[in-house]
């Protein structure tokens, strides 16, 4: 039996957040506070526009900050005044500094897609495909000061099919990252969940996507030798950007 649970304050901007919020408000979880990055001007006509996050949480009712920096001491000092059993960061966009990682109780919890401790980093969903792994997955961690190196919680793996693209990959991954989450902080509150270090030896970083790797175009055909367009596809195939089309999603790294 889980022990009692505390507040949980949930950091997180992008849609890959989504389903964890949910998750975490489906499960019963006192979500006392989301943070977000603030509103950012988007579109042709540069129109401020919040973040995916944002516009969940208070469509649910939930208190939202968006702060231009998490560290700074007011942001600590707010999240301090909460006494969060947990901290929750996905996709969040930066990264949590030493006096924010020593508020939660129980610790900061990290939700990443990648079998940790391989693809840490910025882009972990395109750099799966990219190198040809045959197997994906999404980890859970405990977060250090360290990019995506604390150590491991829960992972969850499966077969990669060699026709996934990006953005489908990313959806998948969405969706068990946010089960594997209210596993985890279920099983920390009850001693089933134990944090294992990262085999450093083992570890590989995945950088960014660049403007080269993201005007990759299709190739006619089956897969073969050459660039993989996968890694820069949306969900269900479609336009490659630098052409007039749309860039799917690239991952996230820690925050």
């Amino acid at each position: 039996m889980s022990g009692p649970r505390g507040p949980v304050v949930f950091l997180g901007t992008s849609a890959f957040a989504l389903p964890c919020l949910e998750a975490l408000l489906a499960a019963g979880e006192r979500v006392d506070l989301v943070v977000t990055q603030p509103d950012r001007p988007r579109g042709r006509g540069r129109r401020l526009e919040p973040p995916p996050v944002k516009r969940l949480a208070l469509e649910r009712g939930l208190e939202v900050a968006q702060p231009e920096r998490v560290n700074d001491p007011e942001v600590v000092e707010r999240l301090r005044g909460l006494a969060p059993e947990f901290l929750v960061v996905v996709a969040y966009g930066q990264i949590l500094g030493r006096p924010l990682l020593g508020l939660p109780a129980r610790g900061a919890v990290n939700v990443h897609p990648s079998l940790l401790p391989r693809h840490r980093g910025p882009a972990p969903v395109a750099w799966t495909i990219l190198e040809g792994d045959d197997r994906a997955g999404v980890s859970t961690m405990l977060v250090d000061e360290r990019m995506d190196a604390g150590p491991v919680l829960l992972q969850r793996s499966f077969p990669l099919l060699p026709s996934t693209t990006c953005g489908e990959l990313e959806e998948h991954l969405a969706r068990a990252g946010a089960d594997l989450l209210v596993k985890t902080l279920e099983g920390l509150r009850d001693g089933r969940v134990r944090p294992e270090p990262q085999d450093e030896a083992r570890a590989t970083y995945s950088r960014r996507i660049d403007r080269d790797l993201r005007e990759i175009r299709w190739r006619a055909g089956p897969p073969g030798p050459g660039p993989d367009p996968r890694p820069v596809a949306p969900a269900g195939g479609g336009d490659l950007p630098g052409r007039g089309g749309r860039q799917g999603p690239a991952g996230r790294g820690e925050g």
